[in-house]
């Protein structure tokens, strides 16, 4: 799996699963609950972007990047396999196969900062006026990725350029859970950067 691959693979993650919890079955009453296990899935999520983040350069560093990578593509590909429980509303299997991988991975839950499937959900129900939701912050990210991949095309950008693109990037992940405003303004500061404008600005 590329270095790109495995970026698309978490986001895919993210959205995906997150969007299969929202928007599935309703809600049974088990010893764990649907909340419950979409928390846990997000925050797992949420460590697998800072495994990300914290790889060295593979140019600078290549026997570094290569010997981390491992773990962070492993990590990622366990994630992916245990969300099916949560897809298919078996929340407490899901619970149960999210607190084996974080306890293999070292993983403490409450620490990783998410904000909880209810805030999410009414943040849904009721979004904000002004300012950003998860929803516009995952709008502006998909934005700009599609306009500096049409840029990199126009432009013949190399890899590094693209690699550079990735760094600034890592942190709109991590945010987007977090402060989903904070995102928003990181967007906006890494697109005037490269002069994209989104249309009604």
């Amino acid at each position: 799996m590329s270095d790109r691959s495995l970026r698309r693979s978490c986001a895919r993650n993210i959205f995906l699963l997150g969007i299969a919890a929202l928007f599935g079955s309703s809600i049974t009453y088990a010893a764990c609950t649907r909340d419950q296990a979409f928390n846990r899935m997000m925050a797992l999520n949420q460590y697998g972007m800072k495994l990300q983040a914290a790889l060295p350069d593979p140019l600078k560093d290549p026997k570094g990047y290569e010997a981390s990578y491992q773990r962070v593509n492993d990590f990622s590909s366990r994630l992916g396999a245990v969300g099916k429980p949560l897809a298919d509303a078996k929340y407490d299997e899901a619970c149960i196969a999210y607190d084996a991988l974080a306890k293999q991975y070292g993983v403490d839950l409450a620490a990783q900062g998410v904000r909880s499937l209810a805030v999410v959900e009414a943040e849904g129900r009721h979004p904000p006026k002004t300012g950003c939701d998860l929803a516009e912050s995952s709008r502006r990210s998909m934005w700009l990725t599609e306009s500096f991949q049409k840029h990199a095309q126009d432009a013949h950008l190399q890899r590094d350029d693209w690699q550079q693109f990735g760094k600034e990037m890592e942190p709109v992940g991590l945010l987007m859970q977090q402060d989903p405003n904070q995102a928003c303004g990181l967007i906006d500061t890494i697109a005037s950067k490269y002069g994209f404008r989104r249309a009604g600005r």
